[in-house]
């Protein structure tokens, strides 16, 4: 059952994303030719790209919950153990920042990214065995191991979608603001800034209780493991983000390029942290 809804999950998030570029194929198509050259679309005249990736995400996201509830229901603790639960907990977290952010600024441009990013992490999660272990003895702390995950989790997934809003403002900066199916260059900068003032605090908060965590665990608060150092590596590059974001010269309008290597900071911690160099995380895949 999880394996199909994750399926369906990758499904809609890909088919409302593809949906959108064929429409929006189409219609450049069809739209007639004058004597000037093509004519303009009606607006609203057919389904943007946009719209149906932001439909997408919604169909795709109640997909993933279900999965990561019925996960939760069958191991007994936070669907956030080991690498294949923890892809589809950061999906899903990047899908809910992507929407809480929509509520309030128009940023649905940013809906084929998000869809993009989380249907590879789901796929990504696909491939991964998907047999339930008892849990190490490190991690069977279930406060811990809800809230210290959790948090990285949720700030993963913020920072998500801050990468995605930084490209989304790279990419209309290249183009001079003509990609009308992304949001405005300003709309992006905004966004990518409100999702960092958002994200620290709970990558802070993950960080600090992973401290205390290893002091329960190891008798240590910092061992310098290679993921304890990637984080907080991470942690300094939004941290200088902020600097940067502030200025009006050449080094502020490089801010956006900062958060684009966050991210890929981020996948370093998560990824090469645990699958590349071995460390004391390397059993957990978090």
């Amino acid at each position: 059952m999880e394996s199909a809804l994750l399926a369906a999950t990758v499904m809609a998030l890909l088919g409302g994303t593809l949906a959108g570029v064929l429409a929006g194929v189409i219609g450049t198509l069809r739209v007639p030719a004058t004597i000037d050259g093509p004519a303009v679309a009606q607006a609203g005249a057919r389904p943007s790209l946009p719209t149906l990736a932001h439909a997408g995400v919604l169909l795709g996201l109640a997909f993933l919950l279900a999965a990561l509830v019925l996960r939760a229901a069958r191991v007994g603790h936070a669907p956030w153990s080991n690498m294949y639960e923890f892809n589809q907990a950061f999906a899903a977290a990047g899908l809910l920042a992507y929407l809480a952010l929509e509520r309030r600024l128009p940023v649905r441009g940013l809906a084929p990214l998000a869809a993009l990013v989380a249907a590879a992490l789901v796929a990504f999660s696909l491939t991964l065995p998907a047999a339930s272990r008892p849990l190490p003895p490190a991690l069977q702390t279930p406060i811990f191991l809800t809230v210290h995950v959790g948090a990285a989790m949720l700030a993963y997934g913020i920072y998500a979608i801050a990468g995605a809003a930084a490209v989304a403002e790279l990419l209309q900066r290249g183009a001079k603001g003509r990609l009308a199916w992304l949001p405005p260059t300003e709309v992006s900068r905004a966004a990518a800034h409100r999702a960092v003032l958002l994200g620290l605090p709970v990558l802070t908060l993950a960080i600090v209780l992973g401290a205390l965590w290893a002091n329960l665990a190891w008798r240590s608060y910092w061992n310098n493991d290679p993921k304890e150092l990637a984080a907080a590596a991470t942690w300094l590059i939004y941290l200088g983000y902020l600097h940067l974001a502030g200025r009006r010269d050449r080094w502020g309008a490089s801010a956006p390029w900062l958060l684009v290597f966050g991210f890929g900071a981020i996948l370093f911690t998560y990824l090469a942290a645990n699958l590349v160099i071995p460390g004391q995380h390397s059993y957990s895949g978090v």
